[in-house]
């Protein structure tokens, strides 16, 4: 095969690239959502100038094959509250910045059969750059791919790697059909998710599962808002979030891509769930419900059975309920048979840097410290 060339994407040729990218996402392995052109645009818009971000688009090719592409940005910033830092980020996370959203999967796009050379290409041209000193992907499966990408090429003397916020993501195999996946469920969860539909229908009354119309997005987010302000006694989305979403969800819908569910008992919305689908796979990316409308039954798991049900009959092969625990119990463990280890792995580089942080580890994480040696 030929040599990997690189180029810079300039801010105006990432937002004109859309179909190139597609084009790429769709043979790659990345995350069809959250490493979509769709949402890394939509997420700068909102949050690149407010948070003064640089781009730093780095795409691939093999001669004049676009093969790869690293959706990076710069940002200085102080860690700490004491530590000037200059970093370099995987678009789409700020890493330990509450403002803006998370997403999750990252990586960098790459066909298949280039991906390991794009990673280790990619951290070929950071080392190369003397101007930063911290290197963060965050929220991302190959944690350990990075580490070793870095490992191979960067002295251990002045750099060093950390691996942190782990956390866990559960998926649902609907390959099969919505009736083999409850088959293959615990019988207490497959109760909860089937079992006790007409029971709550026979106490409250009719039990409606609606997919909200464009024109309803609106109204869909406020009863989201709503129930989850009962729940967790703040709403789901507020404020500039809020305006993301609802931005992001009519673009969604345009493309046949939104699916925002309520579930009505006598009439009465009880629970929301705000999914997004991409081909094949459906992500819950919020769910709401009143906690107070019967104790004995879970409103959130019959509607997630519901949702599930109407996504296969869309062509949905994979429901993903993405990392983040229950109130009172991981119930995403319940509901998945696959999981993905999700982490964020930290770079830093200097003569000081890598010797606070390993002091730092050695006091509070000893054993979840990632590094070189």
């Amino acid at each position: 095969m030929s040599a990997l060339t690189v180029r810079r994407w300039s801010l105006k040729e990432w937002l004109e690239s859309e179909a190139a990218w597609d084009r790429l996402l769709q043979r790659s392995d990345a995350d069809p959502l959250f490493m979509s052109w769709q949402w890394l645009t939509h997420w700068w818009r909102y949050y690149g100038e407010a948070l003064d971000l640089a781009p730093e688009i780095l795409s691939f090719y093999r001669g004049e094959d676009l093969v790869g592409i690293a959706p990076l940005y710069r940002r200085e910033l102080t860690r700490a509250g004491i530590v000037r830092t200059y970093s370099v980020q995987a678009m789409g996370v700020a890493w330990r910045d509450p403002y803006p959203l998370i997403s999750e999967y990252q990586d960098v796009i790459a066909l298949p059969e280039d991906l390991h050379a794009v990673r280790e290409e990619c951290v070929r041209l950071l080392l190369a750059q003397p101007t930063w000193t911290e290197f963060v992907i965050g929220c991302t499966a190959a944690s350990a791919e990075w580490r070793e990408a870095f490992s191979q090429r960067a002295s251990s003397d002045g750099h060093y790697a950390r691996e942190l916020d782990r956390s866990m993501s559960y998926q649902a195999d609907l390959a099969e059909g919505f009736g083999s996946y409850l088959k293959v469920l615990g019988q207490s969860t497959r109760r909860s998710l089937w079992g006790l539909r007409r029971r709550l229908a026979q106490e409250h009354g009719e039990v409606r599962c609606e997919l909200l119309a464009p024109e309803q997005i609106d109204d869909g987010f406020r009863d989201l808002n709503r129930l989850h302000q009962l729940r967790w006694d703040k709403p789901a989305f507020g404020g500039e979030r809020l305006e993301y979403h609802k931005r992001f969800a009519a673009e969604l819908a345009a493309r046949g891509e939104l699916a925002i569910t309520r579930l009505r008992v006598a009439g009465n919305v009880v629970s929301v769930l705000y999914d997004i689908r991409k081909g094949w796979r459906q992500y819950n990316l919020k769910l709401g419900f009143d906690p107070a409308f019967t104790p004995r039954l879970s409103l959130g798991l019959i509607h997630f059975g519901y949702a599930m049900e109407v996504a296969v009959e869309r062509g949905v092969t994979l429901y993903d309920f993405l990392a983040g625990p229950g109130q009172r119990y991981d119930f995403k463990r319940n509901l998945g048979q696959t999981q993905r280890e999700l982490s964020c792995v930290q770079i830093v580089r200097g003569w000081w840097l890598p010797p606070i942080y390993r002091w730092r580890d050695r006091l509070r994480r000893p054993l979840e410290a990632g590094h070189f040696e």
